[in-house]
């Protein structure tokens, strides 16, 4: 074999090297990536979450679902609206010009708080909530965000721990115990156990493009669908598609007071 030879091997050596070391890197980027990612959710910890969220795409691909249904709802809602004050009482039907620009005012504000890592995660431990935030969402007209929400459900909190007081004090030693049983059963499962629970909620995952993955999960009987995108170095969120179809009925919307 001339140096003509050698030389048009060590080529195909050095190809084939390289796309196996590509493969390899883009597996692995891919599992770690992924695998953080979990590892943040199941740590509930934002901070490490946000390393892994392509925040402007996911906001804006929320931005667009959101809005696609919420205009869907245009003629399913009841549009009749009623303003009721002590010193005043309004009156009128909303018209769809009206509400589509209300609803492109809830989509910026409801896209804005569903990107951010710490909204994420709350709805992601308490999907049941989701229904009721973005109700009233639609009922404070698009004058509401997370922190509201959360105001709000702290002062029923309170309400609801004034009113049971007395039932509570009666429960209190029952309840310390559990808390010491269940703190003691919380210890012996381990983060690494708790993290093969959130990857077998996963239903499936594929590849869409050489750049995206496409993941079911289903958590709290809830379907979500997350999008990764490959950014050269890591996999980052780019989507989340959320079933508002079946989270919210539009007869429970009400543009009234």
């Amino acid at each position: 074999m001339g140096n003509g030879g050698i030389v048009l091997e060590m080529r195909k050596y050095l190809l084939l090297s390289s796309i196996i070391i590509l493969i390899i890197y883009y597996i692995s980027t891919f599992l770690i990536s992924f695998t953080l990612l979990a590892k943040s959710v199941v740590n509930n910890d934002p901070v490490s979450l946000g390393k892994y969220i392509n925040v402007k795409s996911l906001r804006n691909n929320f931005f667009e679902d959101i809005y696609e249904f919420s205009s869907n709802l245009i003629n399913a809602i009841d549009k009749n609206i009623r303003i009721k004050s002590e010193s005043i009482e309004l009156t009128g039907k909303l018209t769809p010009t009206f509400l589509e620009k209300l609803f492109f005012k809830m989509s910026n504000n409801i896209s804005r708080d569903f990107s951010n890592p710490e909204t994420m995660l709350y709805f992601y431990f308490n999907s049941n909530e989701i229904e009721a935030y973005l109700n009233k969402t639609f009922t404070h007209f698009g004058d509401y965000n997370f922190q509201k929400y959360l105001l709000e459900k702290q002062s029923e909190n309170v309400e609801k721990v004034e009113k049971n007081e007395g039932e509570k004090e009666v429960e209190n030693n029952k309840e310390e115990v559990k808390e010491e049983v269940k703190e003691e059963e919380e210890e012996e499962e381990s983060s690494i156990s708790k993290l093969i629970q959130r990857i077998k909620s996963t239903d499936y995952f594929f590849l869409t493009s050489p750049i995206h993955f496409k993941i079911d999960v289903k958590h709290q009987d809830i379907p979500f669908i997350l999008i990764l995108k490959f950014n050269g170095y890591i996999w980052e969120v780019q989507k989340i598609t959320i079933p508002y179809k079946e989270l919210i009925d539009p007869k429970n919307i009400s543009l009234s007071n």
